[in-house]
């Protein structure tokens, strides 16, 4: 847990490094004029001005600027990160995300999820104390579920190779508490892990967006103790990769 909790930090630490492009709070709601002629170096290298159309008329008629985007919200649906096996895991996932007031580029905030998933696709067989008498199927079905606490870090390093204005790159970190239903022995397993995502998205509206990512997980979780039971002879390590689509809102 030491370990998770220290490249929590060590991530965030990274992400905060004080940019002279990055804007201040006072500069999160400009004036169109400045964003878009005065100083657009700045105003833009990170964010975007994203207009809604309007389909009567057939013009652009709202405007806002993605530097004021402060809550992030949204929903993803995941399988399996093989694309010969991708029935082995899907589930879902929700994020609630804030932005920080310090550094306006990193965000903070917490997820949910829940994966059905067959066991080779999570796990292996322990060779370690009484877990090694339990030699699972690969095709097992169990539950995976957790929820945690991260940082994300939002970008658009793509505009250096692609015209666009409404696609932007984030970046995710949490650390998890973890719950494996296992049903080959009906056991629950229950520790701590860490998620990696990579997210590409576009904003399909001065509000809503949505894109695909890539989720990494890794974890550790452990079943109660029997009679003369040490640690790791009752512990299962936890490792996926997982694709999803994902859509939200900002408010």
């Amino acid at each position: 847990m030491k370990k998770i909790l220290f490249l929590l930090i060590l991530s965030s630490s990274a992400f905060s490094q004080v940019d002279p492009f990055d804007l201040t709070q006072e500069e999160l709601n400009p004036p169109t004029e400045d964003v878009l002629m005065k100083k657009p170096e700045k105003y833009l290298r990170n964010e975007s001005m994203i207009y809604d159309l309007n389909t009567n008329l057939g013009i652009k008629d709202q405007r806002r600027y993605t530097g004021g985007d402060f809550n992030r919200f949204s929903v993803s649906g995941h399988v399996n990160g093989s694309y010969e096996h991708p029935q082995n895991l899907y589930g879902f996932d929700a994020t609630y995300m804030r932005r920080t007031k310090s550094y306006n580029q990193i965000w903070w905030g917490g997820q949910f999820f829940n994966h059905f998933a067959k066991f080779g696709t999570i796990s292996d067989n322990s060779s370690t104390g009484r877990e090694s008498t339990f030699r699972r199927p690969d095709r097992t079905k169990n539950t995976v579920m957790g929820g945690g606490l991260g940082v994300s870090y939002r970008f658009k390093l793509l505009l250096d190779f692609l015209p666009t204005e409404d696609v932007f790159e984030n970046v995710d970190v949490y650390v998890n508490y973890l719950m494996l239903k296992e049903n080959f022995i009906d056991e629950t397993y229950k520790g701590y892990g860490l998620t990696a995502n990579y997210g590409l998205h576009k904003r399909s509206s001065t509000n809503f967006f949505y894109g695909g990512k890539i989720s990494y997980n890794i974890g550790s979780v452990v079943r109660p103790a029997q009679t003369g039971e040490s640690p790791s002879g009752r512990t299962l390590p936890l490792g996926w990769l997982s694709m999803a689509l994902e859509i939200g809102t900002f408010f």
